[in-house]
C-alpha cells in the first residue's frame, strides 16, 4: 500500500525529488534535501543537504505530522543551538533506516495547522524548507 496519494507522487516527480519509502514503517525519505548556505555543519564542514526522513501518518491526508528526522545530525555554523532537537544518543527520539540514524526536529505549526484534504506533499515540503531556513523560529 502506497503511503502517498497519486497527486503525491506527481508533485514529487514534477519537482524532482528524490526520494524513498519504507511502507512498514511509514518512513517517506527525502534524499539530498537542498539546505540554505552557509547555516549548517555536519562533522564540522559546511553542508549544503541532508536526508530527511519523515513519518507519513496513518490518518494521512487527514493529519500531516510535526516532526521530522535528520541525517547527518546537523550543528549550526555560528554555533548556536537548534531548538527541539536531538540525537543521535541515548534517550533520544531518534528514528534508523538501513542502518542510518536519523536525528530529531520537533516543529509546531500553531495558527498554521494542516488542512485535511486540502494540504499535500508539498506542504511537507514547504515545512521542512521553512524549518531549515529558520533554525531557532517557531511558526505561529
Amino acid at each position: 500500500m502506497s503511503l502517498l496519494l497519486d497527486s503525491d507522487y506527481e508533485i514529487l516527480k514534477k519537482a524532482g525529488v528524490d526520494f524513498e519509502e519504507e511502507e512498514t514503517a511509514r518512513f517517506l525519505i527525502f534524499k539530498n534535501f537542498p539546505l540554505p548556505r552557509d547555516i549548517y555543519l555536519a562533522d564540522g564542514k559546511p553542508v549544503d543537504a541532508a536526508d530527511v526522513l519523515y513519518v507519513i501518518p496513518q490518518n494521512y491526508n487527514s493529519s500531516g505530522g510535526d516532526m521530522f528526522w535528520v541525517h547527518p545530525r546537523l550543528l549550526r555554523a555560528d554555533g548556536k543551538p537548534i531548538p527541539n532537537t536531538g540525537g543521535p544518543g541515548p534517550n533520544e527520539d531518534t528514528r534508523a533506516h538501513k542502518g542510518t540514524v536519523f536525528c530529531r526536529w520537533s516543529r509546531h505549526w500553531g495558527n498554521n495547522p494542516w488542512r485535511p484534504k486540502l494540504d499535500d506533499v508539498q506542504t511537507i515540503i514547504d515545512r521542512v524548507s521553512w524549518a531549515f531556513k529558520y533554525p531557532d523560529a517557531r511558526r505561529s
